[in-house]
């Protein structure tokens, strides 16, 4: 296990603090270290203190609260809410210490993945008053972060915080749906006119194609679900669709999904395998038509790649997908599948271009 320094820097303009450290583990290790309870309160603060989690929800809206106790005594508390949660990418969330309730900090992390399977944490807090940020640093605060941040080495070396196998079709589809989500609400209302690497397609149209589609196929199980207004109101049709879906999966209710390509299939079977997969792919597709980078998942993308493989054939002719693209040997899982389906990973929106021109004028 290698040690990483880390770099504390402030700002001489802005009261704010930036902590920044590698870790020899990849970004969906290191956030989940940052979301699950249990390994949170292992690596948080120095190694003097234990923390004890009495609030915890790491999602879009939930609230968290915490304690540090030192010989069976309770020496500091802090609360706050998580903001935004991404999967894997980000998390902002407001930090207040209970003994100073005014002295709120709003703090977001981020999750960037280095080669090597290796993650940068990037820490930014931003607190009231220049006065507060240097009470901070001078409360020998860097202590603690050397500390923790050492625990959280340890923790991933041993592999505690390997992320547990979403096991259920409702665990998967609320996951694969979360990231997706979260690239929809932060598109602007001209950022849905914007070409998508599938071909003819605008960021609106991969949208619409995940929300027709599966509601259309849900007709095989006897479920008839509204028509969405998704070129209305992209943002509130997508979550009236991820609602739907999760409510299903949540409760099968033992209905079983008829399709003629496919034959009879458990409805949370056939969600799983169809659709959900399709949620995580279009997400590429949805984050670069927005200027956005994804990371996908290493190992996920391997194992799709190992699978669908030996029905590259029966894929090709069904049209689902285009032609393989070139890409080098060497090149990463997530760039081997992208190219694989018939997407360029190097592929960039010329915008301002209506979809479907963007090539034309390369």
């Amino acid at each position: 296990m290698t040690r990483h320094e880390t770099e504390i820097a402030v700002d001489e303009k802005v009261p704010t603090i930036e902590i920044i450290r590698e870790f020899d583990a990849p970004p969906e290790h290191v956030f989940r270290a940052h979301v699950d309870p249990e390994l949170f309160a292992q690596w948080i603060g120095p190694r003097s203190m234990t923390t004890r989690v009495t609030r915890w929800d790491a999602r879009t809206g939930g609230e968290w609260a915490f304690a540090n106790d030192r010989g069976g005594e309770e020496i500091a508390s802090f609360y706050g809410s998580f903001h935004q949660v991404r999967p894997n990418e980000r998390i902002v969330r407001t930090f207040t210490y209970e003994g100073e309730p005014d002295g709120v900090a709003l703090e977001t992390l981020t999750f960037e993945a280095l080669e090597g399977g290796r993650t940068r944490l990037r820490g930014l807090s931003l607190v009231r008053a220049f006065e507060t940020r240097d009470g901070m640093l001078s409360s020998g605060m860097d202590v603690g972060v050397e500390e923790g941040f050492d625990k959280l080495d340890e923790l991933l070396a041993n592999g505690s915080a390997t992320p547990l196998e979403l096991e259920r079709p409702a665990q998967r589809h609320a996951h694969d749906a979360a990231r997706f989500t979260a690239l929809v609400e932060s598109a602007s209302a001209e950022d849905w006119t914007r070409p998508s690497p599938v071909d003819g397609w605008t960021a609106i149209d991969v949208v619409k194609h995940l929300v027709e589609w599966s509601r259309g196929l849900l007709q095989g199980a006897g479920i008839e679900l509204p028509a969405l207004d998704v070129e209305n109101d992209p943002v509130a049709a997508w979550k009236r669709h991820v609602a739907d879906i999760q409510a299903i999966l949540d409760d099968p209710a033992g209905r079983v999904l008829s399709n003629p390509h496919f034959g009879d299939k458990p409805v949370e079977e056939a969600i799983d395998q169809f659709y959900t997969g399709d949620v995580w792919m279009h997400s590429w597709d949805l984050a670069k038509a927005l200027g956005r980078e994804i990371d996908m998942g290493e190992e996920r993308c391997r194992a799709a790649l190992e699978a669908m493989g030996p029905m590259e054939q029966m894929l090709r002719d069904s049209g689902q997908f285009g032609a393989a693209v070139p890409v080098d040997e060497d090149a990463s899982a997530q760039d081997k599948l992208v190219a694989f389906i018939g997407r360029d990973p190097e592929w960039r929106p010329e915008v301002g271009l209506p979809a479907g021109q963007a090539e034309d004028q390369a």
